[in-house]
């Protein structure tokens, strides 16, 4: 009985190791955001466009859904005008893990609530760039920011 206790109390480093090996192996893998494409590294390039540092001759959009659309536009992609009608467009980007350049993020307005008030085109890394508030330009924004992150509601993609 000694000798059997003396063999497993050598043993149990080596099962507590096992142990920890197998659960690393079945952590969940990190997954890889989708590459860009050239389309949404395009629509980036003409949103930062109309950064106020960027191109001064650009007029400054009257709203979020109006830049979204001179954007989309720019590159021959017609949208609704309203961020409630461009909400219902594309295919649902279930999880920010999955966001790519070029995707549209739809907000809650400044209340709250469940109800599309703010649209953004997804840059990368959790940044987003829109048109805030009528008048004050275009700016880039985390989508990680308390304010944003509140008001999320979902993402479209509505090119490929």
């Amino acid at each position: 009985m000694r000798a059997m206790s003396r063999d497993a109390s050598r043993l149990l480093p080596f099962a507590a190791a096992l142990l920890w090996l197998v659960a690393c192996r079945t952590a969940p893998a990190r997954r890889t955001p989708p590459p860009p494409t050239a389309l949404g590294k395009a629509l980036i390039r003409t949103a930062r466009s109309y950064l106020p540092e960027e191109e001064r001759g650009r007029p400054t959009p009257k709203d979020c859904s109006d830049f979204v659309d001179r954007v989309f536009g720019e590159h021959g992609i017609r949208l609704p005008r309203t961020s409630e009608e461009m909400s219902r467009r594309g295919a649902a980007v279930v999880s920010s893990q999955e966001l790519r350049m070029g995707d549209l993020l739809f907000f809650a307005g400044a209340k709250g609530g469940s109800k599309v008030g703010h649209v953004a085109i997804y840059v990368n890394n959790g940044v987003f760039i829109h048109q805030a508030n009528p008048g004050e330009g275009v700016r880039m924004e985390s989508l990680y920011s308390d304010y944003y992150r509140k008001r999320y509601l979902k993402a479209r993609r509505v090119v490929n």
